[in-house]
């Protein structure tokens, strides 16, 4: 398939982009400056120069392939003009074609809880814009649409696991690092591996108007997160929790998502879309794996 590919460049994109490829489909990615041209052109994409909330260009090439997907923007700097941009065009593109058009949404879209995809919508404020814009598309007809939330995504020695291992320390009594929230939230997580293979999957497979929790049912607690990280920063372990108010000054209104107390299977995914995590755990990947390696 010729697949629309937004958000190539960015992290999400860094294993969406060669998976899709893997699997014999051709992908054309929208590229916001020449380095990012240089960058697609070199990973094997085809790349339109333009800015990817221009509406029209996307509409243009949406009519031009055989399916979208829509990744988080480079960076992570997903806006609600940004994110309703993108499905503006890609909707008017696709419109009446019965291709496949697949929204990134995300686990933040919920609040806390043991979740599955039928569990309510609740956000942070950080990501309170969100759910009408998944109504949004859920509610399109004539074409196969699909919305996907990713849980915590980790892997390649990135994301915002990295926010964690980089986080503060104090050095008295003992050097410890710092981690935010109470510690005893759960972080419900995905390999960027698995998630890549997840879109594929969903690509394939996916019914129209689905949704679809994209997390592998590795939970782990925050604490168990940063004591990991404590030992792989040579700290032996020693771990305290940030005061909120710290953590609010320092990081914005994300402190309110890393708070968020969140469990998920994944069950619907593997059992709809024939999908599999293989992807090392995200303990094992900040203790042996990636992030070990990039200290």
């Amino acid at each position: 398939m010729r697949i629309l590919l937004a958000g190539a460049t960015g992290y999400l994109g860094s294993a969406v982009l060669p998976a899709l490829l893997l699997d014999g489909h051709q992908v054309t990615a929208i590229a916001g400056s020449d380095d990012a041209l240089a960058v697609l052109t070199a990973a094997g994409a085809s790349a339109i120069r333009g800015d990817i909330t221009d509406s029209a260009l996307l509409s243009r090439a949406a009519q031009d392939v055989d399916g979208v997907i829509h990744l988080f923007a480079p960076g992570g700097q997903v806006t609600d003009a940004l994110d309703n941009a993108v499905v503006s065009g890609v909707l008017a593109g696709l419109e009446g074609s019965g291709k496949p058009y697949i929204h990134s949404a995300g686990m933040w879209v919920h609040g806390s809880g043991i979740l599955d995809e039928d569990s309510p919508f609740d956000p942070p404020e950080l990501t309170a814009w969100r759910p009408g814009i998944v109504e949004r598309v859920r509610a399109a007809s004539g074409i196969r649409n699909v919305v996907v939330s990713p849980a915590i995504v980790y892997g390649h020695g990135s994301g915002v696991v990295r926010m964690i291992i980089d986080g503060p320390q104090v050095t008295e009594p003992e050097p410890t690092l710092l981690f935010p929230g109470s510690g005893d939230q759960h972080w419900t997580s995905i390999h960027i591996d698995d998630l890549a293979t997840f879109y594929s999957a969903a690509l394939m497979r996916a019914a129209p108007g689905s949704y679809y929790i994209a997390a592998s049912g590795d939970n782990p607690t925050m604490r168990e997160i940063a004591t990991a990280a404590s030992h792989t920063l040579g700290l032996g372990g020693r771990v305290a929790p940030e005061p909120a108010e710290a953590t609010r000054r320092r990081l914005g209104l994300i402190e309110g998502a890393f708070r968020l107390d969140q469990q998920a299977s994944g069950e619907r995914g593997r059992r709809d879309l024939d999908w599999k995590p293989i992807g090392p755990s995200l303990l094992d990947e900040i203790t042996t794996g990636s992030y070990a390696r990039r200290v």
